[in-house]
């Protein structure tokens, strides 16, 4: 799949083209903008395959039952316990109704398909708008116990943007959108809102994905998704964001973190990305057939056995008939033996995008050759593969690899970084310059040596 992203006043990054395709690189010295670059799109991409319609409520019932739990209970008595069981069933059969909400034939669009269920969904708001009336009603005749009609009128306000919101299918999707995006930015950077994302340009911010959307904005920040995508069927490739193996070796307590962390308001800020848990989410699949087995076995045989899942859910490496926590066993095993385990657990497949982060981290330059071997071969059987690095062995291999099968440059986007305003599509051209910026440190002191 190819995409061209628009980049302005972004983290380190002032303007900037980037190109992504079947095989993409992002080289260059740190602290260039890769990882900003990585984060952002793969937070875009996730975006879409969200029931935006049902993120888009489940933004208004988290507040609506959060609410309820903290104000009602206490300043209404045992009316305001039966008003907020009323409005809990309430939001569990729009809840229900939401979860269908997936396009049931090929020319479907999700718009199409919430627009189905669109009466139903405004009879149940309306039936939870009845509820809060009738509280109100016993509140002025003194028969709901304490009086808070602040904290009822705040309630009620909310309730009101909830009819406002699904009164428009395509306003509900398009909030979808824009708070599934938000909590994905905000998890993934660990960052509490966009502007910690804004660059020192004198520019607005403005990140876009050509065909999928865009985010702009200096204060008030907005995203929009394509107007294309929103009408088109909502069937898209999954998108996994392969990082640091230290978070595999912690596996567990990090889970557990998260579970003591989480809010119904948003994503927490536990300094673990939200990338982590959906990959962590993604290898409690069962095991399936694939057509990625001699790449799978190829991981395998590089690290001299496997990573499995125990039925626990503590990842260990198995090595002749032994077992050991994976805490236990090397970086660079983890590293590979993860991308194994991603393939039989199904979450790679033709389409789908694995973003790997440092590909080399811990591994020494034989096993970067066949790390680099192994995700152009994934890119040659439909993954697209996003990299960033600064590795020349890597570097070096993609450069001796393509002059050997020049069928193969075809499926190349190498980036530069920190990157230029315009794409250069002159491979050797880029190549030469990557290299000189990663070089320089080497050849500065082999020429002090002298």
């Amino acid at each position: 799949m190819d995409l061209e992203l628009k980049i302005e006043n972004f983290g380190p990054i002032n303007e900037a083209t980037v190109q992504v395709g079947p095989f993409t690189v992002f080289a260059g010295p740190n602290n260039t903008g890769k990882t900003f670059v990585s984060k952002m799109l793969y937070s875009t991409l996730d975006t879409r395959n969200a029931n935006h319609a049902l993120v888009s409520f489940e933004a208004f019932s988290n507040l609506i039952t959060s609410f309820f739990k903290l104000n009602l209970q206490r300043h209404y008595g045992e009316r305001g316990e039966h008003s907020s069981s009323a409005v809990r069933k309430g939001i569990e059969k729009i809840n229900s109704i939401l979860q269908a909400v997936r396009p049931s034939h090929p020319s479907q669009s999700e718009l199409d398909a919430l627009k189905a269920v669109q009466p139903a969904l405004v009879a149940e708001i309306e039936e939870i708008k009845s509820h809060l009336h009738t509280l109100e009603n016993d509140i002025k005749t003194k028969k709901a116990g304490g009086y808070s009609p602040y904290m009822l009128s705040l309630l009620a306000n909310i309730i009101n943007y909830l009819e406002e919101g699904f009164s428009d299918a395509e306003t509900a999707i398009h909030l979808g959108w824009f708070y599934k995006f938000r909590q994905n930015v905000y998890g993934n950077f660990q960052v509490p809102d966009f502007s910690t994302l804004k660059g020192d340009g004198d520019s607005p911010l403005y990140f876009s994905v050509q065909g999928v959307g865009e985010l702009r904005g200096e204060e008030d920040f907005k995203f929009m998704p394509s107007p294309q995508i929103v009408e088109n069927v909502q069937s898209f490739p999954e998108v996994f964001y392969l990082e640091s193996p230290l978070y595999w070796k912690l596996k567990n307590p990090l889970e557990s973190i998260k579970l003591d962390s989480r809010s119904p308001l948003g994503p927490s800020l536990n300094g673990v990305p939200a990338y982590f848990y959906d990959l962590a989410a993604a290898l409690r699949r069962t095991h399936i057939d694939h057509h990625l087995t001699g790449i799978h076995n190829s991981l395998h045989h590089a690290i001299g056995g496997k990573i499995a899942l125990s039925e626990a859910g503590d990842l260990e490496f198995q090595k002749n008939g032994k077992s050991i926590p994976l805490s236990l066993a090397s970086a660079g095993v983890a590293n590979m033996g993860m991308l194994a385990l991603l393939i039989e657990r199904g979450a790679l497949d033709r389409g789908s995008f694995l973003f790997i982060d440092e590909p080399e981290s811990n591994l020494h330059p034989a096993w970067q050759v066949e790390m680099a071997a192994i995700l152009f071969d994934l890119a040659r059987q439909g993954v697209n593969v996003v990299v960033s690095t600064h590795s020349m062995t890597i570097l070096k291999w993609l450069e001796v690899h393509v002059k050997e099968k020049p069928e193969y440059r075809e499926l190349v986007r190498l980036n530069k970084f920190p990157p230029d305003a315009e794409w250069n599509d002159d491979m050797d051209a880029v190549m030469a310059e990557v290299k000189q910026s990663l070089t320089k440190p080497f050849s500065d002191l082999y020429i002090r040596g002298l």
